[in-house]
């Protein structure tokens, strides 16, 4: 019987393995033959940290920078971080920069299927359903195509799984300090990264202060001991986020400033965002029910079906500079895996447990975020569905997205028709990934990576 328990738990271990060989073996085989200019945003962020390479601080705008817009009033964390790789390459290996700075994302992108792994582990009990979300995320092309390349997104997706993985040790252990630092340390890391992570800084803040103030009187006593040196490090991240965030709000009053707020008409005009928001597709003031009662804008519910349907193609396919969508015919499929889970979940919904459901909202508050205060307001404002719609701005609530939906399906009853479910879903993934960027992708991708 323990000879037998030893086979199973080697068998999950090798599939564990596998999922991450395989990942890392397409994600290097893509850094190394994919030319500039293919994924998304590649050379603006390798100029960025080529010019913070120049310097040990944050490099000043100057005309070899205008047309990257403002990069003096950013997060920096990213571009600081290839800064100091780039300065270490250039006194030691000389390796090609686009290519190292490629294979440091891949490993934040491992750091990523790490966390998820970690963070699945807290709601399976079964190997084989912990195994499942890590699964997806490493099937998902997307997420592959962008670990090869150079984005911060690589670096702002790893500081936001752990982020979650220690809000969710902390909501299932009262009185638990340490995991509440470690969460706000790894969401000021992420701020500094990306300003896209603050609607989930917002909501774990939110929901872990409404915690603490529940079971005060737990915390209150565990207040004390070693774990309070975790707030020397916080306290120094909450300071560097201020010299970013809280200057922006005192000079700019916003905590982005635009172009226009920074660099002037003529240095903004160098920038290709700036001139098709300001010349080729110029924003329009929202008056919200005059244009949806006019016909001139789709309504809310008549839009998130749009949005569902092209996030699905820019996930399981590929959105960059060049892309690779996934043919109409098969995001049906996906987007009826995606409906089973929501009939679960409103069947099932009294057996979900605590864990769960907080991390259901906080999902849910930063995909309605990214839903409405980002892509619907850019189409009422420019009038295009699908203009910066991103399925990557989703990555950073994509490992508990895909926990919440393999946690959903588990809850089916009937073991037969779990395993149907699950059986087409893994089937689905696997055929919608390398499969179909091998049989569709534009040779004119792969080439030398000159910079």
């Amino acid at each position: 019987m323990l000879s037998l328990q030893k086979k199973k738990i080697n068998i999950y271990n090798l599939v564990l393995i596998g999922i991450f060989v395989i990942f890392l073996s397409f994600t290097i085989y893509l850094a190394l033959n994919i030319k500039m200019g293919v994924s998304s945003d590649s050379w603006y962020h390798l100029r960025v940290s080529q010019k913070y390479a120049e310097t040990l601080g944050i490099p000043e705008n100057g005309p070899d920078t205008y047309q990257w817009r403002d990069i003096e009033h950013i997060p920096y964390l990213y571009f600081w971080i290839n800064g100091r790789l780039l300065n270490l390459n250039s006194i030691t290996f000389h390796f090609n920069e686009a290519i190292i700075l490629r294979f440091f994302n891949i490993l934040y992108s491992l750091g990523t299927l790490l966390g998820t792994y970690l963070l699945s582990k807290q709601f399976f009990k079964k190997r084989s359903l912990q195994l499942l979300p890590v699964f997806l995320l490493s099937n998902t092309l997307m997420f592959l195509f962008l670990s090869s390349s150079i984005n911060y997104d690589n670096l702002g997706n790893l500081f936001s799984v752990f982020s979650l993985l220690f809000f969710v040790k902390a909501i299932k252990k009262k009185g638990d300090w340490k995991n509440i630092f470690l969460m706000l340390i790894m969401l000021c890391l992420g701020i500094l990264t990306k300003f896209t992570i603050v609607p989930l800084a917002f909501i774990l803040v939110l929901l872990i202060t409404i915690y603490v103030i529940k079971n005060w009187k737990s915390y209150k006593k565990s207040f004390k001991g070693k774990i309070l040196y975790l707030l020397i490090p916080l306290g120094v991240l909450i300071g560097m986020n201020l010299g970013i965030y809280g200057v922006n709000l005192i000079k700019y009053h916003s905590l982005t400033p635009e172009c226009l707020d920074v660099l002037t008409y003529d240095q903004c005009l160098e920038n290709g965002v700036f001139v098709r928001d300001t010349l080729w597709i110029p924003k329009q003031e929202i008056h919200l029910f005059k244009m949806i009662f006019s016909g001139e804008r789709l309504d809310p519910v008549r839009y998130t079906w749009i949005w569902m349907r092209e996030m699905t193609r820019r996930i399981v396919g590929i959105m960059g500079d060049s892309s690779l969508f996934a043919s109409y015919d098969i995001i049906p499929f996906y987007i009826g895996f995606l409906g089973i889970s929501i009939i679960s979940v409103v069947r099932y919904r009294k057996d979900f447990n605590k864990e769960s459901k907080f991390l259901c909202i906080s999902t849910l508050f930063y995909l309605l975020v990214l839903l409405f205060v980002q892509n619907y307001a850019t189409y009422l404002r420019q009038g295009y569905p699908t203009l910066a719609l991103q399925g990557r701005y989703m990555f950073p609530v994509i490992s508990s997205f895909y926990i919440l939906f393999v946690y959903s399906l588990s809850k089916i009853k009937k073991r037969w028709l779990r395993g149907v479910v699950f059986i087409g879903l893994i089937t689905l993934f696997v055929i919608g990934c390398l499969p179909f960027f091998f049989l569709n992708v534009d040779s004119n991708w792969f080439g030398s990576i000159n910079y």
